[in-house]
């Protein structure tokens, strides 16, 4: 699985790191980090929770 995270998108709401905390981190700039961009398979529904949760758009999950 692949993530990718288009910071510039980001408004830091945070549900990304709430809904997946090892795969994304809302750092000290207010926005969204990628810690995993290739987490294995078992994090697929909360990287795909994340998603779809992202107010933005700015994640996408391929696997």
């Amino acid at each position: 699985m692949r993530i990718t995270l288009e910071v510039d998108k980001c408004i830091g709401s945070g549900s990304c790191e709430m809904l997946a905390p090892d795969v994304f981190e809302v750092g000290e700039s207010g926005l969204a980090e990628l810690l995993d961009a290739n987490p294995g398979s078992e994090m697929e529904a909360n990287c795909r929770s994340a998603e779809e949760s992202c107010p933005t758009q700015a994640i996408t999950v391929e696997v």
